[in-house]
């Protein structure tokens, strides 16, 4: 199933990402989704608890863009659950990837000849249950060495 939703760019980060994009051949999408992955991997500097969620700080209305971006349900439910534990909008999360990651990215995508990104997101899993009438969420970013009773798809 694929989910179009709209992230609120700065001109600075589309024209980086614009960059990228011509750069490497590949659609400023696919950049976007790489860098929303790479964030992943930032858990122990980015999470937070018991805290608003932050934006990107304010800057004239020229100075932004919106942008319609098409993602799978797996990269949705990654970028609502990193809104969720990161406490930053999904717009922030990419702004701050393309100003840490970018250039890292665009080196990777630019020295691989075999590059794919298809099944990025096919380690993850999200499961409900209820103990004693209280509901209880694990949502898995990756595969654990054992899940007790689990079967992994």
């Amino acid at each position: 199933m694929i989910i179009e939703t709209t992230i609120y760019i700065h001109s600075s980060v589309l024209r980086m990402l614009n960059r990228g994009a011509a750069l490497t051949g590949k659609s400023r999408t696919v950049i976007i989704k790489l860098l929303i992955q790479r964030m992943m991997s930032c858990t122990k500097t980015m999470t937070k608890s018991f805290s608003r969620v932050q934006y990107q700080e304010r800057d004239r209305e020229g100075n932004w863009n919106r942008l319609h971006i098409l993602l799978n349900e797996y990269e949705y439910e990654y970028c609502l659950d990193m809104r969720k534990f990161y406490k930053r909008s999904v717009s922030l999360i990419l702004a701050d990837a393309a100003r840490r990651y970018l250039n890292e990215l665009l080196c990777m995508l630019l020295n691989r000849d075999d590059f794919t990104d298809n099944y990025r997101y096919r380690n993850y899993i999200f499961i409900k249950n209820t103990l004693d009438g209280t509901i209880c969420w694990q949502i898995y970013w990756g595969v654990p060495h054992k899940l007790p009773g689990l079967l992994i798809m």
